[in-house]
């Protein structure tokens, strides 16, 4: 009896963990967030090309959601199947999430007309700072800020590189990966910015939800799979898609 008990037992919790499997994926995109994720069709960028190679490595169906920036880190963080791509692993996001994923690291930099800037503090005496609202760049900036200067919050990158474009602000705080991407996406011309040296680096993960079932093992096979796509050279191509051959290669070189 106690036998049979044990492995009606055993059946259960494999049946149980069968189930979970199934259950789609949930990805979270933050809109504005090219060239790393975007949820138009044949165009995800870099995170959401590699992240629909993972989904069949882990032979998981994965459901793609686009929410505005500001909200998606409050609704991914209640969802049990919840993952979201490109997202800064800093000191204030440590606690919050599981990362499952390091992808690539971003520089954040400050871009210029006139001028390039090296400091934050030299980008807000100069005159007007465009940043992403709701990221942390924005609130390092907002606190270094002093009366007479101004920051100015936007929730598309696009608009952001349009107003440093056409002077309405004299510098913007982004990743240099999206400046250059969104640059030469928007046709304008590549000497007619500056780029300072990086402010800081920090790496861009997929993460999961603080409630994400399975994690260790999604983990895992996400990582097994990612060593494999660099392995194989489909990372590369990826890269090589949203980047130019020159940047990919560059940036495979800069990977441990």
């Amino acid at each position: 009896m106690t036998t049979t008990l044990a492995i009606a037992g055993l059946l259960l919790a494999m049946a149980s963990g069968m189930a979970r499997a199934s259950e789609p994926l949930n990805i979270y995109v933050g809109q504005g967030q090219m060239p790393y994720a975007d949820d138009t069709p044949g165009n995800h960028g870099l995170f959401g090309d590699l992240m629909e190679a993972l989904c069949l490595h882990l032979q998981r169906e994965c459901h793609y959601q686009s929410v505005p920036w500001k909200r998606v880190q409050l609704e991914m963080a209640r969802d049990p199947h919840g993952i979201v791509l490109n997202l800064g692993r800093t000191a204030e996001r440590e606690a919050g999430f599981i990362w499952l994923l390091d992808v690539l690291p971003s520089a954040y930099v400050l871009a210029g007309r006139e001028k390039s800037f090296d400091s934050l503090q030299q980008a807000l005496d100069a005159g007007p700072v465009v940043v992403m609202g709701g990221t942390p760049r924005a609130l390092e900036l907002q606190g270094l800020k002093q009366p007479g200067q101004a920051v100015v919050e936007v929730t598309d990158p696009a608009q952001a590189a349009g107003m440093l474009r056409s002077g309405r602000v004299r510098s913007w705080y982004e990743i240099d990966l999206r400046v250059r991407y969104l640059w030469r996406e928007l046709g304008f011309p590549a000497d007619a910015v500056q780029i300072g040296k990086a402010i800081s680096v920090t790496h861009s993960f997929i993460a999961g939800s603080p409630v994400l079932q399975d994690a260790p093992v999604i983990q895992q096979q996400m990582q097994q799979g990612f060593a494999a796509m660099r392995q194989d050279g489909s990372w590369q191509r990826i890269l090589a898609r949203y980047l130019g051959d020159e940047a990919a290669a560059q940036i495979l070189r800069d990977m441990p």
